[in-house]
């Protein structure tokens, strides 16, 4: 988030947006999203290559990781295994 801000304010504050349009869609609707891990969802920030990556627990859903969509699979992974 500090390198986008630093480069690009307008574009900082339009991925915290993003951000918190996913934030009300999750708890509106979480299970919509593609299950990308045994209990693992992911829901992309549009317009730009992140995804957060949640589970949902009970009526919560928790946030584990927020990560750009060119990073390998098994990197993903690794964060996210490392995450539990």
């Amino acid at each position: 988030m500090r390198w986008l801000g630093e480069r690009s304010p307008a574009a900082a504050i339009d991925f915290l947006r993003a951000i918190a349009r996913a934030e009300t869609h999750l708890r509106r609707t979480p299970l919509i999203y593609q299950v990308v891990r045994t209990d693992v969802r992911r829901a992309h920030l549009k317009p730009f290559r992140y995804g957060l990556y949640f589970r949902v627990v009970e009526d919560r859903v928790l946030v584990i990781a927020c990560l750009h969509a060119s990073r390998s699979p098994s990197a993903i992974g690794n964060v996210l295994r490392d995450r539990r």
